[in-house]
């Protein structure tokens, strides 16, 4: 058995490669959109891809899978209750499969979605294997995926779901049986997941606050507590990957470029302008009205929480480089209506006698200092961006938290008469925080670069609790 895995860190996304390698069979489970870097993995290996697995549909991201099964003629499987709406083999619970020597079976484990499969895989050449675990979204490392991404009324429901796939299914595999799930650290699917990408039932069972002896209730409680806000795009994954996402037949798109003319013209036809350049150089000029979304990990996630799910996009990338990079975060979220790129850059835009603007920006120094020194009508607003327990854990006393994907739903709630400062941990956040509130007409709102940690680092005053 050959095993390798793939991840997305911005996403928490994890896939595998399980092949049978004497035989030169190979399955890949829960494949992400741009399917190349498995099809490169398969070639380089001199493996054919004869399986797409999947476990759920997913809402953190747009599946792979029909794109990677039409380029490869693999047998795409999932669970029988996922009622793709295209070309498929939906298998229940029980039923079984190989790829090469390796036993595939199935296991229905509702929770994290209704129709939640796992799979198990035995090496049918080495009587005392193990065993692996292909998990998805139930046995997480150190954590158990959330059970509320369909809506808060089946949350209670599903997590009892959860608690019986875990004990009546997966836990009596047996302590050595090897884990690989879909969502890692970093993912929204859950909360408190660890760095590693594999772990075992065994290690699970010892560490795993989720996986400690308590009755249904119990578990439901300390499942639900203290979950990630939900990014809005994730609404549109689930039916999107049930009717079939558009196929790209393996390649990335890469947008036209655009002179400055034509991104007007995009903008003024509704287009929202996002700025991937790094956070700082966003602040010092760029496009008014501009979205500041910064090239980093998390891309896609905020590309779709924040912007417009109607509207196409026009990207200013930092160099055209930057291009294929954005464009899979795109990609993987479902933003394939990418209308083009600001060709030049915003010095194209400046040089065309368009204007520029600049963000405020502060220091930790001169935001302590803008508290003290002002009546509490004119000293800044503090909004904290950040996620609920990284706020209650922290914050600059008195700054309100709003998490910033739900900035752009409470607009109405903040002052145009007084100046804004937003914060986050370490600026990324709080720049698209504050390109939100400046094209929304916060003319006077501040990024504070540094972030919350500076803050704390620096000495000064912390108040914790849930607090505004």
């Amino acid at each position: 058995m050959r095993l390798e895995s793939f991840s997305i860190r911005g996403l928490g996304h994890l896939s595998t490669l399980i092949a049978d390698e004497d035989a030169g069979v190979a399955a890949i489970v829960d494949p992400r959109r741009d399917v190349d870097i498995y099809l490169d993995a398969a070639a380089g290996r001199g493996l054919r891809i004869t399986h797409v697995l999947e476990t759920h549909l997913h809402n953190d991201y747009v599946s792979g899978g029909r794109d990677l099964a039409a380029l490869t003629g693999a047998t795409h499987v999932i669970g029988a209750g996922a009622a793709l709406r295209y070309e498929h083999a939906g298998l229940p619970g029980g039923a079984g499969f190989d790829v090469g020597r390796l036993r595939f079976e199935v296991l229905d484990t509702p929770g994290h979605t209704p129709e939640h499969v796992s799979y198990r895989v035995v090496d049918g050449g080495v009587s005392d294997d193990p065993g692996l675990l292909l998990s998805g979204g139930s046995i997480l490392v150190g954590a158990v995926g959330r059970t509320d991404l369909l809506g808060a009324d089946h949350a209670v429901a599903y997590a009892h779901d959860m608690y019986h796939s875990i004990h009546d299914t997966l836990l009596p595999l047996g302590d050595p049986v090897h884990v690989n799930p879909t969502h890692g650290a970093g993912s929204l699917c859950s909360t408190g997941i660890g760095d590693a990408s594999s772990t075992t039932i065994g290690h699970e069972r010892s560490f795993d606050p989720l996986l400690a002896p308590m009755d249904i209730d119990a578990f439901a409680r300390a499942l639900l507590a203290g979950q990630p806000a939900i990014p809005r795009y994730f609404a549109r994954m689930r039916p999107l990957n049930q009717a079939g996402p558009p196929l790209l037949h393996g390649a990335v798109p890469i947008p036209p470029p655009l002179d400055p003319a034509a991104v007007e013209a995009a903008v003024g036809a509704g287009a929202t302008l996002v700025d991937a350049r790094p956070a700082a150089v966003h602040a010092a000029g760029h496009v008014p009205g501009s979205i500041s979304i910064p090239l980093e990990d998390s891309f896609g996630t905020w590309l779709g929480w924040v912007v417009d799910l109607d509207r196409p996009v026009v990207l200013i990338p930092a160099q055209p480089g930057d291009l294929d990079p954005l464009m899979r975060q795109a990609i993987r979220i479902g933003r394939d209506d990418v209308a083009g790129y600001l060709d030049g850059g915003v010095e194209a835009w400046a040089a065309s006698g368009r204007p520029v603007e600049t963000s405020g920006r502060l220091s930790i120094d001169e935001l302590a200092a803008a508290l003290r020194g002002s009546g509490p009508d004119e000293a800044p607003m503090v909004i904290d961006v950040r996620q609920m327990n990284e706020y209650a854990a922290g914050h600059v006393p008195g700054a309100w938290h709003i998490n910033g994907g739900s900035l752009p739903d409470r607009l109405a709630e903040l002052p145009r008469d007084r100046p804004i400062a937003v914060i986050c941990e370490a600026g990324f956040r709080a720049s698209i925080g504050t390109s939100l509130l400046r094209a929304a007409g916060f003319d006077d709102a501040s990024w504070v670069g540094a972030g919350f940690p500076a803050w704390r680092d620096a000495g000064l005053p912390v108040e914790t609790g849930e607090g505004r």
